[in-house]
């Protein structure tokens, strides 16, 4: 039985008013010309004419001007062809290809059969105007009932196919973004109070304490300050999901910056027993434009994920030129640790949202997999790019590319090596 919520709608495209009929028998066939086929086939022995596989319907056009029309209309009131059969020469008008060509224009999903007995064209003359195309099929006139049934049912099925994909596809994205944008909603509601819990405590710390008292509230300040950092990551992520993270374009100097990041980590290595090198190019760096702000948390999370699997040995950042033009430059930033490492087959992981590399690392090391997804967004959203290289019980070394204007034409430098 035919869904009835499935497009079967066929134009037939010839200027041989006989073959609309032959396609209106084939494909539209009235339950007494079928009992008629068969009563003549039981008395002369021919084969009867086979049922459709499933009941169309059905418009024919002389011309491929007319059809073009027909087609403009039909998208128009939303109810557009599925297949079209195009005869390939149709004197005086447009031929099959040129009709193809401009209804292509106007209905691109629409399944295209040629049909014809002898072209004008060749095959690389049909390729060079249309393309290799999946919509595109050609028949050789004459052509069998069963042939026509076949390619109308295979073609429309698949259209509807189609056309489902994409609806489904669409629903999935417009529920991404409306998630996210929930997401960053919420993660909005949720900070206004962390920031006054975190408030109240830091003034609580200024009035007379107990050192028990002390240790509580400064171990809810850093909690408090722990979950404002995670939620920052969720709205972060948020709002790249929704389209909705703007870069800042302002002047910035990239020593100060990554001095400013060495600095806020020093104290936290040497905690650990861990050594923090940082190098940058010998040359003075000139100012550029970009995001600090962003360059500063790419920096932050490559960082912390650094400190957070490794026990011994360092941590080395080192900040270079990729390549440069009069107006741009890209970065390099690199953060190699002597860590635990990774296994290649989870590598691929890294650098999707609430993953890690290990499912246990959740557990041992805390975190939802955020900090290195929001590197690879926020990296894409500069001009560049992520990756890394790990050895098990060795180290991992993670790179980051990011594209930044100068704030004047200057001078090219050699590149990175």
């Amino acid at each position: 039985m035919m869904n009835h919520s499935e497009n079967r709608r066929l134009l037939v495209v010839d200027d041989n008013v006989l073959i609309h009929e032959d396609f209106r028998k084939i494909l539209q066939p009235r339950h007494e010309t079928q009992r008629l086929d068969e009563v003549r086939a039981a008395i002369f022995g021919s084969t009867p004419r086979p049922k459709p596989l499933m009941r169309f319907e059905l418009d024919c056009a002389e011309q491929g001007q007319t059809a073009l029309a027909l087609v403009q209309t039909a998208c128009r009131e939303g109810r557009p062809y599925a297949v079209a059969f195009v005869d390939m020469r149709m004197p005086p008008g447009w031929d099959g290809l040129e009709t193809i060509e401009h209804v292509w224009a106007v209905d691109p999903e629409i399944q295209m059969v040629i049909c014809t007995a002898y072209t004008d064209h060749s095959w690389e003359d049909i390729i060079h105007r249309l393309g290799y195309d999946d919509r595109l099929l050609i028949v050789q006139k004459p052509f069998s009932s069963v042939e026509v049934s076949q390619l109308a049912t295979a073609l429309t099925t698949k259209w509807n196919l189609a056309r489902q994909a994409r609806q489904r596809l669409e629903t999935a994205e417009a529920v991404n973004v409306a998630k996210s944008e929930f997401l960053v909603n919420v993660s909005h509601e949720i900070r206004t109070p962390m920031n006054g819990l975190i408030g109240m405590a830091e003034l609580l710390l200024q009035t007379p304490l107990s050192e028990k008292q002390r240790g509580y509230v400064g171990t809810l300040q850093k909690s408090g300050l722990a979950l404002v950092h995670l939620i920052d990551d969720v709205l972060d992520l948020s709002k790249i999901g929704a389209g909705r993270l703007e870069l800042e374009m302002s002047p910035f100097d990239l020593c100060q910056l990554v001095q400013g990041v060495r600095e806020l980590y020093t104290a936290q290595v040497e905690s650990k027993g861990l050594k923090l090198t940082v190098a940058l190019p010998d040359r003075h760096l000139p100012a550029y434009e970009g995001d600090p702000d962003r360059i500063r948390q790419i920096l932050h999370n490559l960082l912390g994920n650094a400190l957070k699997f490794t026990k011994k040995g360092e941590i080395a950042l080192h900040v270079a030129v990729a390549e440069e033009t009069k107006e741009t430059v890209m970065l390099r930033l690199t953060v190699r640790d002597t860590g635990i490492g990774m296994d290649a087959v989870v590598l691929d992981k890294l650098f999707i949202p609430f993953t890690q590399g290990d499912g246990s690392s959740t557990r041992k090391h805390g975190g939802l997999g955020l900090g290195l997804a929001i590197v690879k967004q926020l990296a894409c959203k500069m001009g560049g790019d992520v990756g890394v290289d790990s050895v098990p019980g060795t180290g991992s070394t993670f790179w980051c590319t990011l594209r930044l204007r100068k704030l004047v034409a200057q001078p090219l430098h050699a590149q990175a090596s």
